[in-house]
């Protein structure tokens, strides 16, 4: 099969296998042919003398060929090698979107398809990932195709759930105290514990093609504070605020610590690690990830409480 490639090549901007719409141009100079013998096809690569030495390249497509392209990213120029559909964000193939209103140049013959069966389609192929995983290099290519193109492989549940879990963003968690951050505590008595509400939630991310959608959930499940001095406790929650007007003698109901010894000239290091459950759910299926862990730390000056005498 003969794919000729009759105009030169226009940027376009890509994200995510966006398609930018072809724009066609006239191109006549001399050309050269890439042939792959194991399938059979041929590409017609056709450089326009006075585009600046750009070219253009189009992609093989299931029944046809192709007249025009529109090359985005880092691949485009000079001699330029067909496109290579192997790479795509979630499945590694090219799209093609009918396009009926597209009209080739009238004294184009390669072009002439009157009484023919099929109609053009738009076709795209993506020619790389670009390292961040965000964007695709692509060549967007006017094709005339006599059958119908196959449709788009799509992704299964569990590829969308992994891209779905690269978009949970976790809050740090706030170490919060009675005394606040910040403050000295004192030796032997009871220091209150905890991390806003507010942090200690749900968090969901969804990775969506056409007609499909995972969502991920990371639920915290647990909070552990390590105070420092050789000393932790594991909490169910987030711990709870010191409450106004509270006993300062009262310990904790759940997460709290009383220091035996001061920390001396320095501080001691409290950490707090919150451990989060990561589930998937989408396209009629379900499953889990491994936990995931956030952290935060505070130094944390402890003072020895002095005893005042008095009396004659």
């Amino acid at each position: 099969m003969l794919t000729g490639i009759r105009r030169g090549a226009i940027g376009a901007a890509c994200v995510l296998l966006g398609v930018g719409v072809p724009q066609v141009a006239r191109a006549d100079g001399t050309g050269t042919t890439v042939c792959d013998h194991n399938n059979g096809q041929c590409t017609v690569i056709v450089v326009d003398p006075g585009g600046g030495g750009s070219s253009s390249s189009g992609g093989s497509s299931p029944s046809g060929h192709s007249t025009g392209s529109s090359s985005s990213g880092s691949g485009a120029g000079t001699g330029q090698a067909p496109p290579t559909p192997t790479q795509t964000m979630l499945n590694g193939s090219c799209t093609w979107t009918p396009d009926p209103n597209y009209q080739p140049p009238a004294d184009d013959t390669v072009d002439q398809h009157t009484g023919e069966a099929g109609g053009w389609y738009q076709q795209t192929c993506p020619d790389g990932v670009i390292k961040n995983g965000k964007a695709a290099t692509t060549v967007t290519t006017m094709v005339w195709l006599t059958s119908p193109p196959p449709a788009p492989a799509l992704p299964t549940p569990a590829q969308l759930a992994a891209e779905a879990l690269k978009k949970l963003q976790l809050p740090t968690p706030t170490i919060a105290s009675s005394p606040r951050p910040g403050l000295p505590q004192m030796v032997h008595v009871p220091m209150w514990a905890y991390v806003p509400k507010s942090q200690f939630v749900p968090v969901s991310a969804t990775a969506s093609v056409p007609g499909e959608s995972v969502t991920a959930t990371a639920t915290p499940v647990s909070t552990v504070w390590d105070f420092g001095d050789g000393s932790s406790a594991t909490c169910a929650g987030p711990g709870t605020p010191f409450p106004t007007g509270g006993d300062p003698a009262a310990s904790s109901p759940d997460c709290g610590h009383t220091y035996s010894r001061s920390s001396g000239s320095g501080t001691f290091t409290v950490r707090a690690t919150i451990t989060w459950a990561v589930t998937w759910a989408g396209a009629g299926q379900r499953g889990a990830f491994n936990g995931m862990l956030t952290t935060a730390t505070e130094q944390v000056q402890v003072l020895q409480s002095q005893a005042l005498v008095t009396g004659g």
